[in-house]
């Protein structure tokens, strides 16, 4: 009986750590998704008009569990991930606005198409 309360004590840990690992992702109201990978990881790009004439925003989520994330490594690769998104959403040159990493993973950035000004 013993081994038996200790094998379902242990599988309520392991729970509470698992859940404990996950966070919320990141979302953009009105935005529309889509999944890719690029170096064998697999990220969500969501892109949403601002309220702004010409200006959208665009969230890169890290789709797959990050432990211990390098924050500047994680900006890298998203912006590399958001890149082509946004050439094609401004069907060729962009500025960005700003920028900014949520959560050490998420990638967020307002951008407007056209050239820089």
């Amino acid at each position: 009986m013993k081994a038996r309360a200790w094998r379902q004590i242990s599988a309520a840990a392991v729970m509470v750590v698992a859940l404990g690992a996950c966070a919320d992702k990141g979302t953009l109201d009105n935005s529309r998704e889509e999944q890719v990978r690029v170096e064998g990881r697999t990220y969500e790009v969501r892109v949403a008009k601002s309220d702004m004439p010409n200006t959208w925003r665009l969230l890169v989520v890290r789709a797959t569990i990050v432990i211990d994330p390098d924050p500047e490594l994680e900006r890298e690769r998203a912006m590399n991930v958001a890149k082509p998104f946004m050439e094609r959403t401004c069907k060729g040159p962009y500025s960005q606005i700003m920028d900014k990493l949520q959560d050490n993973v998420n990638y967020y950035t307002l951008f407007k198409c056209g050239a820089p000004s």
